[in-house]
């Protein structure tokens, strides 16, 4: 397993400090524009009511007419100069840069830019706000603006839109732009000095976090290879339990055609020593002969003797010997069965990725692994026609094995084994079912796991299903488990076939 710790707080430390850096700035201008609005129209309802305080009575007569006059008319009013030169010199002094008057009906009776005078804002969402009686503020930047008597650029203004009361009854509204660029300046830069301040701490905290987190990679990374050593010690420990238990069942599959085989060749050396004694007799003779004064009646004794060891051979039951080869034959055949099989179980010779068919897998696990099950147990495969997978054939083997050995011992000394096969789209299934006591609720959620057992101790690492179901899933397949307690288990195997014939 491969950690990327550093990496991923590299990356997501990143992006949290840039997210918090920037919420940060923007929260702070937002706040500081927020509050500078609020301001502005505070000073400009203040402003509002000096107005209507010094002002109203000489706006008051062509407020009152401006609804009878036409847009020309009233550009041209007489008065427009005068009041022009009052508001002028009234907001003298401030950052004033327009006001404008209108009456209950939306006209715009005054404005300082004359072009405007006639307008009707009866439908503008700030002027129904103040009608309303509810001032109604916006801040916005204009690239040009026409102030009282220039046009100024590139400037940030509010436009505040103020009802006018006079003796305390509504008579219209008061509309006023000031120039806010100064302050929207110092804004900007207050800004980018709390960004560049949250932006210093964040690299400080960031380099005292990478410096945690790199520590702390180092030690998960150091817990991990050692957690992998023991889990590769263990595994082998089990391996080797598995070898054990497969090394005696083995051993007890060649001992009983060796025991036959040696008690034959046994045998079969004692006829041999009887089909000796008619030629030593036979050999005897003819010495006899050569160094006898009266050969003749040696010759004739001998012969005799020669006879009666020819009729003791002849019997013996030749059929005899036929069934002592036939069986020492029989013996060395299962011998041969048990090596072929026990090399197709290790596919040494074949350790690479190649197609192997599961139905041969089966049979050539079965064959080694029924020598550590119980005798009294009943098996029985059910083998359909299926295809190839593309495998490392010793691999699968060693969860076939696993998963046989394991059914076994749940059966015990009695019970039944089913092993089938079977095709399921393109997917090859292969069930190992028992119907031994079952897998507790408790026990299955966790069947899969690393390190759990259900075995006493010191009879299990736990490590068995665990290595299967990471072998299935590397051939990109699954291993699944069904279970009724009292009734039995079924483990299922799914792997994709190699290639599916048209």
């Amino acid at each position: 397993m491969r950690f990327h710790l550093v990496r991923y707080f590299l990356l997501t430390s990143l992006v949290a400090f840039s997210i918090v850096a920037g919420s940060l700035a923007y929260l702070q201008n937002r706040t500081a524009l927020d509050n500078l609005v609020a301001q502005a129209e505070s000073s400009n309802v203040n402003l509002a009511k000096a107005f209507a305080n010094s002002l109203w009575a000489e706006f008051e007569p062509l407020v009152n007419r401006a609804s009878t006059l036409s847009r020309e008319q009233l550009k041209n009013a007489p008065e427009q100069p005068h009041l022009y030169g009052l508001v002028q010199g009234m907001m003298a002094g401030t950052n004033a840069l327009k006001v404008k008057v209108f009456n209950l009906e939306g006209l715009t009776v005054f404005s300082t830019e004359a072009a405007q005078i006639g307008d009707d804002k009866s439908k503008n969402a700030g002027y129904l706000s103040a009608v309303g009686e509810r001032p109604a503020s916006e801040l916005t930047h204009r690239d040009t603006f026409s102030a009282f008597e220039q046009v100024v650029e590139d400037r940030d203004v509010i436009s505040s839109y103020v009802p006018l009361y006079a003796d305390g009854n509504l008579v219209g509204v008061f509309e006023i732009y000031s120039d806010m660029t100064p302050l929207i300046d110092h804004i900007d830069e207050t800004k980018y000095l709390v960004l560049g301040s949250v932006i210093g701490l964040s690299i400080l905290l960031y380099v005292a976090l990478f410096l945690i987190v790199l520590r702390a990679n180092n030690i998960i990374k150091e817990q991990a290879e050692e957690n992998t050593r023991a889990q590769g010690h263990l595994a082998n420990s089990d391996k080797m339990a598995s070898l054990g238990r497969m090394v005696a069942g083995v051993a007890h599959e060649l001992n009983t055609p060796l025991a036959f085989v040696g008690s034959n060749v046994s045998m079969m050396r004692e006829v041999l020593e009887e089909i000796e004694l008619p030629h030593r007799w036979g050999s005897r003779l003819i010495q006899l002969a050569g160094k006898s004064d009266q050969p003749e009646v040696l010759v004739k004794l001998d012969k005799q003797r020669y006879a009666s060891e020819i009729n003791n051979y002849e019997a013996m039951e030749l059929s005899e010997v036929e069934e002592l080869i036939d069986s020492t034959l029989s013996g060395v055949e299962q011998m041969r069965d048990l090596v072929v099989n026990l090399k197709n179980f290790t596919r040494i010779d074949r350790a690479k990725v190649s197609e192997y068919n599961l139905n041969d897998a089966i049979k050539n696990v079965f064959y080694i692994a029924r020598s550590s099950i119980a005798t009294t147990i009943e098996f029985e495969q059910d083998l359909g026609e299926i295809y190839p997978v593309a495998c490392m054939p010793s691999q699968i083997n060693q969860v076939l094995m696993n998963l046989m050995i394991n059914a076994g011992q749940a059966l015990g000394d009695e019970g039944k084994m089913t092993i089938r096969s079977r095709m399921e789209g393109n997917n090859v299934v292969i069930d190992v079912e028992d119907n031994g006591p079952g897998i507790k609720p408790e026990d299955l959620e966790h069947i899969f796991d690393a390190f759990y057992t259900t075995k006493g101790e010191g009879e299990g690492t736990g490590l068995g299903l665990s290595i299967c179901k990471e072998i299935i899933a590397e051939h990109g397949g699954d291993l699944t488990v069904k279970t009724v307690v009292g009734e039995g288990s079924c483990f299922t195997v799914r792997l994709p076939v190699a290639d599916l014939p048209n």
